[in-house]
């Protein structure tokens, strides 16, 4: 019997490994996590956004800032209570609730927590709400605490995965990721692209490249040619895959099929590229999917060693082996929803089959792209509908993506505003630093926020 679920909770966290923990817990009560996010402001917004019933948050956050649990709480619609998240050994609980917060948890999580945490929603969020509407509520004293700001984060293979082709930036969203934690001027990690798509990888032609028999075209468009990638590293290892098994993938031998490393200047981004012909997926060793399910796997495993972040574009079809190899091997699988309805509710009936496939979503966040509020289909409906975290939002600018992919240069080196300010954000999801690398550079650039983007102001 599926519970219904009552509470919409949005979490600030330090460490990802305790929200899986919490999200696991959670899955036979009645709170849904509709978010959950490293950096505190961004937490905030999509409690906004989100309407979000209660907030559970971390001081070590990235930006914790003890206005933001007022802020909340006095937010002019509802109050939306925050729930300290601290370390048992510390005295940040009561420093929260001295600053607004309406209880507090702590880690490490245990069954009692996550027992008392249930119930404390339960009892803040009718409180606080019966306070509002008596008038009972009186400010908090505003006695400062030293701000914390993490610094951890954790290396991670990452899919890009939509489950409806045609205008959802998938590829466009693989590209710019992996160029944010690679590039010397952000988060500058070891970091390497695999083009999975099945069907035909496009990843080539948004960082410059081109096949090798287009050399007018190249020449032209002053383009780097491919001579290798993803197809040949299959089709010869292949040739010794019935005897050597997966042992014929190593390293050494998938980096003789990277291109020329780095893949963009002043980058530490490697690239495999993928299936360039729509051809390729036709070809005899694609017949024994066995073969090429492991060898996928293989491939990740082997990448996941030597470097820091391992991001991968995918095609529709989970069930084809290069695409099922990259969900099983995935610590994240980001789903790109474009708001449109056709994509909601293909992506829903989508993740109904991924469910019985795989077993559980718990890796499985919603990101949406191409977002404008005009469209007519809000962040909290896609949600709902789709029953999956919101880790961000991309915003609609056609001509700044455009131009981007018609020049070769991702929009993260080029753009100020609130597409390339966005792309950053979600980078920075995974390293929390690059916020402040980010508000630096901001200051010169414009006053954008995501805040003032996103959130309507009171």
């Amino acid at each position: 019997m599926t519970i219904e679920k009552r509470f919409r909770l949005s979490i600030g966290y330090h460490n990802s490994g305790d929200v899986e923990e919490l999200r696991d817990a959670l899955t036979e009560t009645d709170i849904k996590v509709v978010s959950y996010d490293q950096d505190a402001q961004r937490c905030f917004d999509n409690a906004i956004r989100l309407e979000a019933d209660v907030v559970l948050m971390s001081p070590d956050c990235l930006g914790y800032r003890t206005a933001i649990l007022q802020d909340l709480l006095f937010y002019r619609a509802r109050p939306i209570p925050v729930v300290g998240w601290t370390d048992a050994r510390t005295d940040d609980g009561r420093q929260m609730m001295a600053n607004g917060a309406s209880g507090y948890v702590t880690l490490p999580l245990d069954g009692i927590q996550t027992t008392k945490f249930v119930n404390m929603v339960h009892e803040v969020v009718d409180r606080e709400r019966r306070r509002r509407a008596q008038g009972e509520i009186s400010l908090a004293t505003r006695d400062s605490v030293p701000d914390s700001l993490g610094k951890s984060w954790q290396s991670k293979v990452i899919c890009v995965y939509v489950p409806k082709g045609g205008g959802s930036h998938r590829t466009t969203t693989a590209v710019n990721l992996s160029v944010v934690l690679s590039h010397l001027t952000m988060g500058n990690q070891s970091t390497i692209l695999l083009d999975f798509d099945q069907t035909k990888g496009d990843c080539h032609t948004m960082l410059g490249y081109i096949l090798s028999s287009e050399m007018q075209i190249a020449l032209q468009r002053n383009l780097r040619v491919i001579e290798r990638g993803l197809y040949d590293l299959i089709i010869n290892s292949g040739v010794r895959y019935p005897m050597q098994g997966t042992s014929v993938i190593t390293l050494q031998s998938i980096r003789n099929y990277l291109v020329d490393s780095p893949a963009l200047p002043e980058s530490q981004l490697d690239f495999l590229p993928g299936l360039m012909r729509p051809s390729d997926n036709g070809s005899m060793e694609f017949s024994n999917r066995k073969m090429i399910l492991e060898m996928a796997r293989a491939i990740i495993q082997q990448v996941r060693r030597a470097y820091s972040f391992v991001i991968i574009d995918l095609g529709q079809d989970f069930s084809s082996p290069l695409h099922e190899a990259a969900i099983r091997e995935a610590d994240d699988i980001l789903v790109i929803v474009p708001p449109l309805m056709t994509a909601v509710l293909d992506t829903r009936y989508a993740l109904q089959s991924l469910e019985r496939y795989f077993g559980d979503l718990n890796r499985f966040h919603l990101l949406t792209t191409g977002y404008d509020p005009g469209f007519g289909l809000s962040e909290k409906e896609i949600v709902d509908m789709l029953g999956l975290p919101l880790i961000s939002t991309i915003p609609f600018d056609p001509m700044v993506a455009s131009l981007a992919i018609n020049t070769h240069t991702p929009y993260v080196l080029t753009d100020p505003g609130p597409l390339g300010t966005a792309m950053r954000a979600l980078g920075a999801t995974y390293l929390p630093h690059l916020q402040d690398v980010f508000k630096s550079k901001r200051k010169g650039i414009s006053n954008f926020s995501l805040k003032n983007l996103f959130v309507r102001q009171a």
